[in-house]
């Protein structure tokens, strides 16, 4: 999560090392190679130290917006949150109520002129809707937005109703992937699952596990890891609560 502060340590740490190149240069030109090669270190310190800074700043505010969305709850007495997690954009948060089996969503409130919230800002508001277990539909998974995963609700006329809110739901063919396809994918930047509810007004919620485009992530790192499990939690929760709810 960005912030104007956070966003100048960034342009002054990739500014540093452009200064020490320079000076370097400036100073071998002249014969002067020690206090070239002590400008460049100096300078390159600084990046690392400005980019770290920018690091901690955005973990920092981070931990506030996770903080501020606890701030808004469900107007229900009775609610009790079984299991909860917020998406890593900070964009939307998904909670599930076991004891009254209802399926709770927090999302960006509307700006002032109507337009949808792309990027989280500080201090934004969220407005949250939930849903009796009836209506989730169908779950997806998708990384770099390549459908990874299909889980329908197996109940009479789903597939219909599915269409009937403009959306379509296909199960994965495995096909074989062209080599600079393969390259493309060969790190993560996204990692999201699409979840259908049976709403007309917005029958598609989005939680993003991992979205980040400067820090792809490796497949066999511990990080892709850790993303893969709270995945594979939230979808075989997921595929429970329609099988429950199919069977009930």
């Amino acid at each position: 999560m960005s912030s104007t502060q956070s966003n100048w340590y960034v342009r002054f740490g990739c500014l540093a090392p452009i200064i020490g190149i320079i000076a370097m240069f400036y100073f071998i030109k002249r014969d002067a190679f020690l206090p070239g090669f002590i400008f460049f270190a100096l300078f390159f310190g600084f990046a690392i130290l400005f980019l770290s800074l920018s690091t901690r700043t955005e973990e920092k505010l981070k931990a506030s917006q996770k903080e501020y969305m606890e701030t808004f709850q469900p107007k229900s007495a009775n609610y009790i949150e079984s299991h909860a997690f917020v998406a890593d954009d900070l964009l939307s948060k998904i909670a599930v109520d076991e004891s009254n089996r209802r399926i709770h969503f927090w999302e960006p409130a509307p700006l002032i002129d109507g337009k949808r919230v792309k990027k989280a800002f500080h201090k934004m508001p969220y407005i949250l809707s939930d849903y009796p277990y009836s209506s989730l539909l169908a779950v997806e998974v998708y990384e770099n937005g390549t459908r990874q995963k299909t889980v329908v609700n197996e109940a009479d006329g789903t597939t219909e109703r599915i269409e009937e809110l403009g959306q379509s739901v296909t199960q994965i063919i495995n096909k074989k992937m062209p080599m600079a396809k393969k390259a493309i994918h060969r790190r993560v930047a996204n990692v999201e699952m699409k979840m259908i509810i049976d709403d007309e007004t917005k029958p598609v919620r989005i939680i993003r596990f991992y979205a980040n485009l400067d820090k792809r992530l490796r497949r066999d790192s511990k990080e892709y890891t850790d993303v893969q499990r709270q995945v594979d939690h939230w979808v075989s929760l997921l595929t429970f609560i329609m099988e429950n709810n199919r069977k009930s």
